[in-house]
C-alpha cells in the first residue's frame, strides 16, 4: 500500500464521499488543513488515481501476475499477456471484473477494451512486444524459473523452509504458473508436477507486505445487499445508512453521534468462508506461502533445493488469532452501485486494528449480526 492509500484510508471518513471530492470547497479547504499538518506545502501537487489502483487490486486478487498490470493513467490499466492469448484475457477480464462491458471501438487497442463498472479500461497488450514494460520477475515467476531450472536433469525434492513451518516435496519434476485460472474459487499461483504431470502440490503466494486476501464483491454481493437493506430499514444502534447526493449511493453513519464511519468490519466468519477464502477449492489443498522472494532465498545441495519462504500457512489454526486472520471489512465505494456504495474486501486483521484497538473510525459487527 503506497502513502497515498495509506492517507485515504486514514482520513477517507472525515469526507461525505470517502474521499476529498476537489469539486467541493469545504473538501478542498479541509483537505488543505490535512496536508499542512503533514507538512506537505499547497502548492505541492498529488494525483490520486484510486479507481485505476482499485481496478489493479482486483486484477491481482483474480489472479493475474502484479507486474503485468501497469497504469498508465487514472482511468487506464495496460494488462500484458502472450499474444496468442490475448482474446481468451479479454473474455476472462469480463468475468473477473463484475460489471465491466466490452468497447470493440476503444482506441489505443485493435482488440478494444474492457471498461470496468468505474469507467477504467483494460487494455490488453502483447507481453513479448512490451520490452522493458515486462521486464522483472515477480514471486510467481522467480519461484516458477528456479523449480525448473534445477530440475532440468531429472526431479528434484523441494523444501520450503518457513519461519514457523517446513514443508517438503520430493521427486519435483517441474513448476507451472497458474495465477490466471481462478475458476471456482481456485487459489493456487503455483503448482509442482512429477515426472508424469500430476500435480504434487498446489502452493498460494503473498508478497510479505500484502494486506489483503481477496477483493470479496462476487462471494460477498448477498450479503452487502442484505446489511444494506437491514441497515435502512432497521439499523443498529451505532450504525445505519444515510442518503447521498447519488442515486442509490449511502454511507455508513453512527447515529448516536451522527458522525460518518469510515467503514465497518465484520468480524468472526465461519470456518468455511476462512477456508474458502484463504485455501481456495484446489486439490490437493493449496499452501500459502508468506514472502517476498529473493535469488539469496534459493540453495541447492544434494538433489533438494532449499527455499527460505516466510510464513507458511496450510491449516487454519496457522492463521487463527494471529495478525493474518481474515477479516472482512466494509468500506464506502461510489462505484459499487449494485451494492449501495458498500464494497466488501478480506483483509489481515492487522489491517484494521493498530495495537488491539480498531483504527480508521471503524465499527464492528459480528458475522452473524451483519446475516440476520
Amino acid at each position: 500500500m503506497n502513502v497515498f492509500d495509506k492517507f485515504l484510508n486514514k482520513f477517507s471518513y472525515k469526507f461525505e464521499k470517502g474521499y476529498p471530492d476537489m469539486n467541493n470547497d469545504q473538501d478542498v479547504l479541509f483537505f488543505q488543513s490535512l496536508l499542512e499538518s503533514l507538512d506537505i506545502e499547497l502548492y505541492q501537487t498529488i494525483l490520486i488515481n484510486e479507481s485505476a489502483e482499485d481496478i489493479k487490486n482486483e486484477l491481482i486478487d483474480a489472479g493475474y501476475a502484479p507486474e503485468d498490470i501497469i497504469i498508465k493513467s487514472g482511468k487506464q490499466i495496460r494488462l500484458l499477456t502472450k499474444g496468442s492469448e490475448r482474446k481468451s484475457t479479454m473474455d476472462k477480464l469480463l468475468k473477473d471484473l463484475e460489471g465491466s462491458r466490452y468497447d470493440m471501438n476503444f482506441k489505443g487497442s485493435s482488440l478494444g477494451a474492457i471498461i470496468a463498472d468505474d469507467g477504467t479500461a483494460v487494455i490488453v497488450k502483447p507481453k513479448e512486444r512490451q520490452g522493458g514494460l515486462s521486464a522483472g520477475l515477480d514471486n510467481e515467476q522467480m519461484l516458477v524459473d528456479s523449480i525448473n531450472e534445477y530440475a532440468q536433469d531429472g526431479p528434484i525434492n523441494v523444501v520450503f523452509r518457513g519461519t514457523n513451518k517446513t514443508l517438503i516435496y520430493n521427486k519435483v519434476a517441474s513448476a507451472k504458473g497458474v495465477g490466471t485460472d481462478t475458476a471456482g474459487g481456485k487459489k493456487a499461483d503455483v503448482q509442482l508436477l512429477d515426472d508424469s504431470g500430476s500435480v504434487i502440490a498446489n502452493i498460494s503466494l503473498k508478497k510479505a507486505n500484502a494486506e489483503m486476501w481477496e477483493s470479496a464483491d462476487r462471494r460477498y454481493k448477498q450479503l452487502m445487499l442484505k446489511l444494506s437493506k437491514k441497515l435502512l430499514d432497521s439499523p443498529f444502534p451505532n450504525v445505519a445508512l444515510k442518503e447521498t447526493d447519488k442515486k442509490d449511493i449511502y454511507r455508513l453513519y453512527n447515529p448516536q453521534t451522527n458522525t460518518d464511519l469510515g467503514g465497518l468490519v465484520i468480524t468472526d466468519l465461519p470456518d468455511n468462508e476462512n477456508e474458502s477464502i484463504v485455501f481456495g477449492t484446489d486439490n490437493p489443498k493449496t499452501v500459502v506461502i508468506k514472502h517476498t522472494f529473493s535469488s539469496e532465498d534459493f540453495t541447492f545441495t544434494r538433489n533438494t533445493l532449499n527455499i527460505k519462504s516466510g510464513t507458511i500457512f496450510s491449516e487454519l489454526s496457522d492463521i487463527e488469532g494471529t495478525q493474518y486472520e481474515p477479516i472482512l471489512v466494509v468500506r464506502h465505494d461510489v462505484t459499487r452501485t449494485a451494492t449501495n456504495g458498500l464494497r466488501p474486501i478480506v483483509y489481515n486483521s492487522s489491517h484494521a486494528y493498530k495495537d488491539g484497538k480498531l483504527a480508521g473510525g471503524r465499527t464492528e459487527l459480528t458475522y452473524d449480526e451483519a446475516i440476520k
